[in-house]
C-alpha cells in the first residue's frame, strides 16, 4: 500500500466537496491522480475502514472519510466502530428480517 497516496486522497475526501463528487462519480479516475493500485481502491470504494487501519493509514484520517462518505444505512460514530470491530451485519443484509 502506498500509505501516503492513500492518507493524501483520504484526506482529500475529508475535506474537499469536490474531491468527494469526483470519487463518487469515477472512483477509477479519482484514484488515478493519486496513483492508487486496485487494491487500494477497492478499500476506499468498499469503505474498508478495517483494512484501511490495519495497513497504516492515519486513523483519523479514516475516522474522517467513514463520516464524510459512510456506506448507505451505515451512518455515524457507532457504525463505523462496529465496522472496525467487524462485528455487525451491514443494513442491506438485515432488511426484510422481523
Amino acid at each position: 500500500m502506498s500509505k501516503e497516496g492513500v492518507e493524501k486522497a483520504l484526506y482529500d475526501l475529508n475535506v474537499d466537496r469536490r474531491a468527494r463528487e469526483a470519487f463518487t462519480a469515477e472512483p477509477d479516475r479519482f484514484a488515478a491522480r493519486y496513483r492508487l493500485t486496485g487494491d487500494e481502491l477497492a478499500l476506499l470504494t468498499e469503505r474498508d475502514v478495517r483494512g484501511l487501519a490495519a495497513r497504516g493509514a492515519n486513523p483519523m484520517l479514516v475516522w474522517g472519510f467513514w463520516l464524510m462518505l459512510p456506506p448507505e444505512g451505515e451512518r455515524g460514530t457507532p457504525a463505523y466502530l462496529a465496522r472496525m470491530r467487524s462485528d455487525t451485519p451491514r443494513m442491506h443484509d438485515t432488511k426484510g428480517e422481523d
